[in-house]
């Protein structure tokens, strides 16, 4: 009985330890990688809407609290813009997909860095804040570009290969960008920033976006083209308005000032090229 008294303290400190000591394990540096990795997703897929949302309502704010695809999904704060909400939608969901980039095949550093940023570069991405001002485009990215410095800052680095390794067998693994999903195909609707009280209803159909367009001229090109045009149209008016008239003018002008002249000094000039007078009779008089 005193063995058993004993040996029971034993058994429920041991019952104590074990979960807090299983717990106490240390998470693997490639899964604290994923997480570390789908958590930056997520919060700069949030900025992006966040920025979004604001520019096109100007009293509402985007929640903070829509940290998750879960809750954007759930989110209905769009009014009668059944457009714009389907939009928010269908980025929601592309965006998502963007975690499927890193995992599988390299995670290293770089690889880490090069999926991150190629959010930025994606044509979703470009085509969702296309209609943000070209300032609110820049200061946006540049946010992005900081949190993802931030996410490479605490990147878990020790389970890297060597360069010379990951140069050895590059060739047998495939990369994760041939993993990622294709561009979503559903068209995407023009999220053009509307005050509440002008916002109208609209096709819900939506374009896809095409970076491959041509860019657009801004103000500068076409004050360039309507210059030159109006500088065509002066030339041909002098051409063959001004020069004809005033050349008739000075016409005019030199009939007068002969008109005027007394007949005498008409007498006396000769016709350019006339032949001079025949004197003949003159001589046999003398």
């Amino acid at each position: 009985m005193s063995r058993l008294r004993l040996l029971l303290p034993l058994f429920f400190l041991l019952c104590a330890l074990s979960p807090g000591t299983l717990h106490a394990q240390p998470e693997a540096p490639a899964a604290a990688n994923k997480r570390l990795f789908d958590r930056t997703v997520d919060e700069l897929n949030f900025r992006t809407m966040e920025t979004v949302y604001d520019k096109s309502f100007t009293r509402n704010k985007f929640p903070v609290t829509l940290r998750s695809h879960k809750a954007r999904r759930q989110f209905d704060g769009f009014g009668a813009n059944t457009a714009l909400k389907k939009l928010f939608q269908n980025y929601n969901d592309a965006s998502e997909r963007f975690k499927n980039r890193y995992g599988k095949g390299r995670t290293d550093l770089a690889e880490f860095e090069k999926q991150l940023r190629s959010i930025l570069l994606d044509k979703n991405f470009e085509f969702f804040i296309r209609n943000l001002p070209r300032a609110e485009r820049v200061d946006l990215i540049r946010a992005q570009e900081r949190v993802i410095k931030q996410a490479s800052a605490q990147f878990n680095a020790s389970e890297d290969a060597a360069p010379e390794d990951l140069a050895a067998d590059g060739a047998a693994v495939p990369p994760a960008d041939g993993e990622a999903e294709p561009p979503v195909t559903t068209p995407m609707e023009d999220p053009a920033p509307q005050p509440e009280a002008q916002v109208t209803e609209t096709t819900p159909a939506l374009r896809t976006a095409d970076t491959t367009s041509a860019a657009a001229h801004d103000w500068l090109d076409y004050l360039t083209l309507l210059l030159a045009a109006a500088s065509t149209l002066l030339l041909a008016h002098v051409v063959l308005n001004i020069l004809p008239d005033l050349r008739a003018r000075l016409d005019g002008l030199a009939e007068e000032l002969e008109e005027q002249r007394p007949d005498i000094d008409r007498t006396r000039r000769h016709p350019a090229g006339a032949l001079p007078e025949d004197r003949y009779e003159d001589e046999e008089v003398n």
